[in-house]
């Protein structure tokens, strides 16, 4: 994921100063892959805890979802 959005914040500093308007699709593909990213499903850390706990039998920790 963190390449995607390195690639994604490359592509946006040589497009220029055009990709802020918010119909280029530059400025869409930017906002939604900071968006994605920030969702903890999309965080590997997140995601083992979570596998973990259920494979053990333990209850869902409420601080990871």
């Amino acid at each position: 994921m963190k390449m995607c959005i390195e690639a994604v914040d490359r592509v946006f500093e040589v497009a220029g100063g055009s990709c802020w308007f918010s119909d280029n699709e530059a400025q869409r593909l930017f906002r939604d892959s900071h968006m994605t990213a920030a969702h903890a499903y999309t965080d590997y850390d997140v995601c083992k805890q979570i596998l973990g706990r259920s494979l053990m039998g333990l209850e869902p920790d409420p601080t990871m979802v």
